[in-house]
């Protein structure tokens, strides 16, 4: 599909996942724009990179995303692209007040699930009207398909990512804009840099990750749906080995 993807919006590219497909694409030849929070680290990725866009925002601002999205466009009116993949994950439980907080429950549920839902809104009218194959993606999680108590709040924002893009991708159903959720498996990054589950879980490295996942990306956009590896792709798997019957039987699709 990387072959339909010439102007690439990545929101959220100054680390990890983002910052690593960033790079990959960069070098594929794409055009890329990415944004973040970070304005001096998105200034030292545009010095490395030559033709690197940047564009800083913070997600969690949700007052702020329209005119975002609004400046962007009229910046890049070429984007066919979009990836929502900033996120942010806590650690904890509930058994008593001091191991969690309202600040984080607000923090992880707007960043990792209300903003992108908007960001869609605003641009899924931009991508129709290309007229050509266009994509739209956001990074769900592993996690989305098997809950994990140790995250109780990113859990559910992950899973509801997945049940947004099945749903976007029904009403969607038929158009130019194809819908794919990214589901990483745990992957060495920064996201949870408080916390480290290395001795629980083996993460997968990151340059693995990237190279296993642009090989699941290279096929035809339109059949994609979950692009998953690892761990991720088993849980996948399993989740649409009993959903797809429920919704074809109800010839929903998604």
């Amino acid at each position: 599909m990387t072959s339909s993807m010439s102007t690439i919006l990545i929101v959220g590219g100054t680390g990890g996942i983002g910052e690593s497909f960033a790079r990959a694409f960069h070098k594929s030849g794409k055009k890329v724009i990415i944004t973040g929070r970070r304005e001096a680290r998105l200034a030292a990725l545009a010095d490395e990179l030559p033709g690197l866009e940047t564009y800083a925002m913070d997600n969690s601002a949700l007052e702020s995303l329209a005119g975002h999205v609004q400046t962007l466009l009229s910046r890049y009116p070429a984007i066919d692209t979009v990836w929502v993949n900033s996120g942010i994950q806590y650690q904890g439980n509930f058994r008593a007040l001091e191991n969690f907080s309202d600040e984080k429950i607000i923090t992880e549920v707007t960043t990792n699930l209300t903003a992108p839902i908007i960001l869609a809104r605003h641009f899924i009218p931009h991508l129709l009207s290309l007229k050509r194959e266009a994509t739209f993606m956001i990074t769900s999680s592993g996690i989305a398909f098997v809950p994990v108590g140790m995250f109780p709040v990113y859990t559910p924002t992950k899973a509801g990512v997945h049940g947004f893009l099945v749903g976007l991708r029904q009403t969607l159903k038929d158009t130019n804009v194809n819908v794919i959720e990214i589901a990483p498996p745990y992957v060495r990054t920064d996201l949870d840099a408080e916390n480290r589950l290395d001795k629980v879980f083996t993460p997968m490295e990151l340059d693995h990750f990237t190279a296993q996942t642009l090989h699941a990306l290279d096929r035809p956009a339109k059949d994609i749906k979950e692009a998953a590896v690892g761990s991720a792709a088993t849980s996948v798997q399993a989740w649409r080995a009993a959903f797809d019957p429920i919704l074809e039987a109800r010839k929903l699709g998604g």
